[in-house]
């Protein structure tokens, strides 16, 4: 960068061609502006604060940072967040250290301080005191989950001490969801979101979760309006979405697999669930739907892609089917 920036000034000047061969012997001003440019940059160095080793035992902590680029030292369960959650490969750099935390790896890190979620493990008696140690929650009843998530970002990245990172990722965040709702505004039909949990129960999402917060920032309206948990969904049977005329989105999880998919298309009261019997079922890649930011994020690029998919007749086959 500090290069670049050097070559930039000199090419300006004219000392330079494009190939970085000098035209002129460098004169006194131009001297005295790389100078200048030097100075900035030792600056902006000296000034900028090596970002804290942090253990983090949470995914929407982990996936937080990730995406502030602050990626943490630690954290537990890293494969199964890599599977069912979000990102799909996490740093090399983040450490599994187990639960019960394995000590000895924790001694290794050394964090500056420890992270703990409301979506993470019980840590109480199980970490030596000596640590620093932040809690944070999510999902806290009768609040703007959309609001909530979006300051989630920004108290995490405050207490790295960058909170301009938490504040430009928001802005790219809603930027981009923006940008999406306009390529559904068109959509019309209520849907249904779902993950099954076997051949006959599922859990819908509806008010209080992270589905209905990314469809109420989409524009898109959730049929679901019966009643929710503290995470935002309810447990329901297959036979009470028979009569909900809406698009069905089945989001894959540990318990949807190729073999229970087959299950819910051979068993007969599926038959009669509206998307079903049309064929238009749609499933979407998991993410950590007890999520923080990137979650919202990521089930809104995969949602608005498959709902597009499907109002394009040439593309419609390609979405996943019951």
């Amino acid at each position: 960068m500090l290069r670049m920036a050097v070559y930039c000034v000199l090419y300006l000047l004219g000392v330079v061609g494009e190939w970085g061969v000098l035209r002129v012997p460098l004169s006194k001003k131009a001297l005295m502006i790389i100078c200048v440019v030097l100075a900035l940059y030792g600056c902006e160095d000296a000034s900028a604060e090596k970002s804290p080793d942090v253990l983090a035992y949470s995914w929407s902590i982990v996936e937080t940072l990730v995406a502030l680029d602050l990626p943490p030292r630690g954290m537990t369960m890293k494969k199964s967040y890599e599977t069912w959650g979000s990102i799909e490969t996490l740093p090399e750099e983040v450490m599994e250290v187990g639960f019960p935390p394995n000590l000895e790896l924790v001694s290794e890190i050394s964090p500056s301080f420890i992270m703990i979620g409301s979506d993470g493990p019980a840590l109480d008696g199980r970490l030596p005191e000596h640590y620093a140690t932040y809690r944070t929650t999510l999902y806290n009843e009768d609040v703007d989950r959309w609001y909530e998530i979006s300051e989630f970002s920004i108290d995490i990245a405050k207490m790295v001490g960058r909170l301009e990172l938490g504040n430009e990722y928001v802005g790219f965040v809603e930027n981009r969801i923006d940008k999406m709702k306009r390529r559904v505004a068109d959509w019309e039909k209520p849907l249904l979101i779902i993950r099954a949990l076997d051949d006959t129960h599922v859990r819908v999402y509806g008010k209080n979760s992270l589905p209905q917060a990314v469809a109420d920032r989409l524009g898109l309206t959730n049929a679901w309006d019966g009643p929710t948990n503290g995470w935002g969904f309810s447990i329901v049977t297959a036979a009470e979405l028979v009569g909900i005329e809406a698009q069905l989105i089945i989001v894959e999880g540990p318990r949807l697999s190729g073999e229970m998919q087959e299950k819910l298309a051979g068993h007969g009261i599926w038959q009669h669930v509206p998307s079903v019997k049309e064929g238009t079922v749609i499933t979407i890649p998991p993410f950590w739907i007890f999520g923080a930011l990137p979650s919202a994020l990521r089930f809104a690029e995969a949602l608005v892609e498959a709902l597009e998919a499907s109002s394009d007749p040439e593309e419609a086959s390609t979405c996943s089917t019951l």
